[in-house]
């Protein structure tokens, strides 16, 4: 099948949502565009129309990715994607050196790619992308394609950009520990800029809810059931007892109801353990901020106290690396 062809058909399963169809066509078109010479754009192209089609295809493919939710197939497409995005010129037909029009997808695919690695707990590769984007120049070329329309700061992209502005706010309140705001731009639809990021915001509900049992490993010998599955966000505790049950040491007891903790047996193992409560870091956040509201909260609405045992060693220990971060 020829690759019109193919492109035709896809376009066709894409435009009526048939995600699985449009996702079974998508590597035989991308074969036919590497043959073509496509998939990579050459400088010395001279049919910028061949690059608009080829990078429509690669966001449908995207976009498709994701509703098929195949992390994998969406990290592939970004990487090729990237030169479509960033200082992509072609040899106009005068035979001067011209600018990819920019897309209209361009900032929502990057700002999803965010997202992703945000989901994956990638940090650093985060912060690279976001670094990369303030490349851009505001029409959504690369300020090294011209010198004399230099990048917009990566400030007033943000400011101006609600996809862009998603991620990155939602990292900060991870790394501040306030993962209640977090899980209400997930779960609340009016926060959620398109449905792609409530796709794509699943897994990052199952990295929060994993940093979180961490901290309570830290913070707590036991909790009561209740408590746990509020602290969680689980619904019920039949959720909490299977959650539990993939969490090395941890115990349920049913009649006390209660969930109890990994202890520590010595204070070597304390101290390995507070390496994990790193200065800055979202554990650390956890284990005060979020340990003092979560025992205010409960205590407005009735329930049990959180017990905490431990406080005045998880206290000191926060101390202790407020210190060191403080002398650093």
């Amino acid at each position: 099948m020829s690759l019109e062809q193919l492109t035709k058909q896809f376009n066709a399963a894409f435009n009526n949502s048939q995600y699985e169809v449009a996702g079974k066509l998508l590597p035989q078109i991308k074969l036919e565009l590497a043959k073509h010479g496509l998939l990579v754009p050459k400088k010395n192209l001279s049919n910028v129309s061949d690059l608009l089609i080829t990078r429509d295809i690669l966001e449908k493919g995207i976009f498709t990715s994701i509703y098929l939710r195949n992390e994998d197939e969406f990290s592939r497409l970004i990487s090729q994607i990237h030169p479509f995005f960033y200082n992509t010129t072609y040899r106009s037909p005068s035979g001067q050196p011209a600018l990819l029009p920019p897309s209209d997808n361009q900032y929502k695919i990057m700002a999803l790619y965010l997202l992703l690695l945000l989901a994956k707990n990638k940090i650093a590769e985060f912060h690279t992308e976001l670094e990369t984007l303030s490349t851009l120049r505001p029409d959504g070329a690369t300020a090294a394609a011209t010198a004399a329309s230099p990048a917009a700061p990566i400030e007033e992209i943000l400011e101006s950009n609600t996809y862009l502005r998603y991620p990155v706010l939602l990292e900060r309140w991870l790394m501040e520990g306030s993962y209640h705001k977090v899980w209400k731009a997930i779960t609340d639809s009016s926060q959620v800029p398109a449905p792609e990021f409530s796709i794509l915001g699943e897994s990052l509900l199952y990295t929060v809810r994993d940093e979180i049992a961490r901290s309570a490993e830290c913070a707590y010998v036991s909790l009561p059931i209740d408590n746990a599955r509020h602290l969680l966000y689980l619904d019920s505790d039949d959720e909490l007892i299977e959650f539990a049950q993939g969490q090395p040491g941890w115990v349920i007891d049913k009649i006390k109801k209660t969930v109890s903790f990994p202890s520590f047996e010595n204070q070597d193992e304390i101290a390995a353990a507070t390496s994990i409560v790193s200065p800055g870091s979202s554990s650390t956040n956890v284990a005060s901020s979020k340990l003092n509201q979560d025992i205010d909260e409960s205590a407005a609405s009735g329930s049990p106290a959180l017990p905490n045992p431990s406080e005045v060693i998880i206290a000191e220990c926060l101390d202790y690396a407020r210190e060191i971060e403080t002398i650093i």
